[in-house]
């Protein structure tokens, strides 16, 4: 039930309320009643491999990203809004995901994973071929 606990506590406050029009504030001021029947709700999804077509479904909304042309769709991004009990559900999803494939990825991946960056990696890769060719020797890469 804690991890449920956790995922109420990182909704957002002073957000306009989604698709089901419950503010965060709701789940988060009314944690002590709501938390157990939520919980018992969830666990329920999981059991049964099956959640509430409204805990899924997503209003998408495209975002202007102030580039050049209004005409262009490469100029927008858009945004998934779930239902607040949803976005719950789906933060404790990702934190059970993320601590099972920490155990399966190799540590040399960094996509995906928590305070990890392939920008980092690119730069690592990067610094080893200026070094090989300033060297003249060979880099060999394998993934």
């Amino acid at each position: 039930m804690e991890e449920f606990s956790k995922a109420f506590d990182c909704l957002a406050c002073g957000k306009a309320p989604e698709s089901d029009d419950i503010p965060p504030e709701a789940l988060k001021n009314g944690k002590p009643v709501l938390i157990q029947p939520l919980h018992e709700l969830l666990c329920q999804c999981y059991d049964q491999g099956h959640i509430h077509q409204d805990m899924h479904d997503a209003n998408i909304v495209t975002v202007y990203k102030n580039k050049e042309g209004h005409s262009d769709c490469n100029n927008y991004w858009g945004i998934s809004l779930l239902n607040i009990v949803g976005k719950a559900f789906a933060r404790v999803t990702l934190v059970r995901l993320q601590t099972l494939v920490s155990h399966i990825y190799p540590e040399s991946q960094c996509g995906f994973r928590a305070g990890r960056s392939t920008v980092d990696m690119i730069f690592s890769l990067r610094q080893l071929q200026e070094k090989c060719r300033a060297a003249d020797g060979i880099l060999h890469c394998f993934h």
